[in-house]
């Protein structure tokens, strides 16, 4: 490809020179037109030359955030992008039941992500995402973590109907697929939206997802189930317990799929900037296949609102898991602690002080409510500390649409009294 791009810029330099030369009348035109054409050209083998990549898109695509869906926007080949986030912590001394506890303060290398992908033509595109947490992960230092987030084939049919293969993220809510730190306002993400949905959740299956008339769009897909009771002689996963499912999830590693499980979503973009939804997962939890079976079912319904710099979310959640299934679980594990109805929810309101450039700033307001065992099998007694409400006021200062910079206050406060408010400062970024 070089080699032809060069005989044609020298070609194009040949046909300038004898334009010059020509007394004809429209001569300036014509210069004009291969001196154009000599910079598209030079723009050309320099990506060659650089490997450029194409910029992030600004909305996202197939259900992704704007960096995780760049390959999307490649002519072909190679696409690289990532995000990554910085938070900063500081926990109250003073507990809500007018006690006192340590000062508890952090730093931390929250995230960095690699988004890689492969478009092989228009029809076939690779995509995955690789995540380091709290600075990596190394023998010394096992609070870190690296993972695989997602790797999937999507195959784009048509408009209507697209498969998706691989490990996928579970389309429920707002976080779990769009988390690039400047796609939400809060230094944390909502803790409904990390507990009653367990986000990040990501499993191994195989789907469709599409557009539709009226302005819809959907995805369905079959993936492997949660497991209660946990897996591995290491503990991959810890299972079900009194702070939800979230210890269930098997992150596609040698998941044990003798339950399959079915999660969905239908959006609703009426208009721009105005979207509605709703989203749901199922299946046996009881991994075992052996006893009885342990049903899970998550929905949430889902708003959001941004127009004329006002920016509107809310979001609602439930979760059942089925009585019986957990009253068979022995007594004495963590998994039947869990609760068998649980329950979440915020709605969240903001304004961008500064509209209609590059720039925002939005002080926002956060009101949630949430609570893991909301009911129990008998035997297990329900922690108050798990029945929580969270109150944040925040600012979000966005200098480009890339790059933000948050700081909020939360006052956290549950049934048990043993709540402390936290002050909170993080970066983020996506390219």
């Amino acid at each position: 490809m070089k080699p032809l791009l060069t005989t044609l810029a020298l070609a194009l330099l040949a046909g300038l020179a004898s334009a010059q030369d020509a007394p004809k009348p429209d001569t300036e035109k014509r210069v004009q037109e291969l001196e154009r054409r000599l910079e598209i050209l030079s723009k050309q083998m320099e990506a060659q030359t650089t490997g450029a990549q194409p910029e992030a898109p600004e909305q996202g695509r197939y259900g992704l955030g704007s960096a995780a869906s760049k390959v999307y926007e490649s002519k072909g080949g190679l696409s690289i992008g990532g995000y990554g986030e910085f938070l900063y912590s500081n926990i109250e001394s003073k507990v809500q039941d007018g006690s006192r506890a340590s000062n508890q303060r952090s730093l931390d290398a929250l995230r960095l992500i690699l988004y890689t992908g492969y478009k092989f033509n228009d029809r076939i595109v690779f995509n995955s995402e690789v995540e380091f947490e709290h600075g990596g992960y190394s023998d010394e230092h096992k609070e870190g973590e690296a993972k695989v987030e997602f790797a999937y084939l999507d195959f784009l049919l048509n408009k209507a109907m697209n498969i998706r293969a691989g490990m996928v993220l579970l389309p429920i809510g707002f976080i779990n697929e769009l988390h690039e730190p400047p796609a939400f306002l809060g230094s944390r993400r909502p803790f409904t939206e990390t507990t009653i949905i367990p986000s990040t959740w990501h499993e191994n299956g195989v789907g469709i997802h599409g557009d539709l008339p009226a302005n819809f769009s959907y995805q369905l897909y079959l993936v492997n189930g949660l497991s209660a009771l946990g897996k591995g002689e290491e503990g991959e996963t810890e299972g079900f317990s009194a702070k939800g499912i979230k210890g269930g999830r098997q992150a596609g590693k040698k998941a044990n799929a003798a339950s399959l499980a079915w999660t969905g979503r239908l959006d609703w973009n009426f208009m721009p900037g105005v979207l509605a939804g709703v989203s749901f997962y199922a299946g046996n939890s009881n991994q075992s296949g052996e006893g009885e079976a342990i049903t899970t079912a998550l929905w949430d319904i889902h708003a959001e609102y941004r127009l004329r710099g006002l920016q509107l979310r809310g979001l609602y959640a439930a979760v059942t898991n089925s009585k019986d299934g957990v009253q068979a679980i022995a007594t004495g594990l963590g998994a039947r602690e869990v609760g068998t109805k649980q329950f979440g929810g915020y709605l969240e309101v903001g304004y961008d002080l500064v509209r209609g450039g590059k720039a925002s700033l939005v002080p926002f307001l956060r009101w949630e409510r949430l609570n893991t065992q909301l009911a129990v099998v008998s035997g297990v007694v329900a922690d108050g500390g798990n029945d929580q409400t969270i109150l944040t006021l925040g600012l979000n200062y966005k200098p480009i649409p890339n790059v933000v910079v948050k700081a909020d206050y939360q006052k956290l406060e549950n049934r048990a009294s043993t709540g402390r408010n936290q002050f909170n400062v993080a970066m983020g970024y996506y390219f």
